[in-house]
């Protein structure tokens, strides 16, 4: 009985990581095209099925604190192969994750650098620009 609620749970969970893999691949692509607003909605999205993950979490660690060490040891032998799935779904999660930070970071990275020779371009135009008109001191045509 808890084995099934347990197998269920992983499959949830596995459907979810799914889910999540193919909004990365939106994501990657919103970065690549610069595309802000797509950006903003995905990572709204993903933020949406990791709340559901953490709850799969969750309501796992209660079943699996249920059961005894026999249960979870014959458990964790018959759901072996959905654990390396998960695994393996998530460690691909984090790869493409990692790769999009690197991405963000170096486009920050590039536009601080514009910032700051714009910055410094005024900072120069400073000096060239027009003198502030001197008013005469008698009042009055001259």
């Amino acid at each position: 009985m808890e084995e099934q609620k347990i197998k269920e749970i992983l499959k949830n969970k596995l459907s979810l990581l799914e889910e999540l893999s193919g909004q990365m691949k939106r994501q990657v692509q919103a970065i690549d095209g610069n595309d802000e607003p797509s950006l903003t909605q995905i990572l709204n999205e993903k933020e949406t099925v990791i709340e559901s993950l953490v709850k799969d979490d969750e309501e796992l660690e209660k079943h699996v604190a249920l059961l005894g060490e026999k249960s979870r040891a014959a458990i964790a032998k018959n759901l072996k192969e959905l654990g390396a799935q998960i695994e393996t779904a998530i460690e691909k999660i984090v790869e493409v994750e990692n790769d999009c930070e690197k991405k963000l970071i170096n486009e920050k990275q590039g536009l601080y650098e514009k910032m700051k020779s714009m910055k410094t371009g005024r900072t120069l135009l400073k000096g060239y620009g027009l003198s502030t008109r001197i008013k005469p001191k008698i009042s009055g045509s001259i």
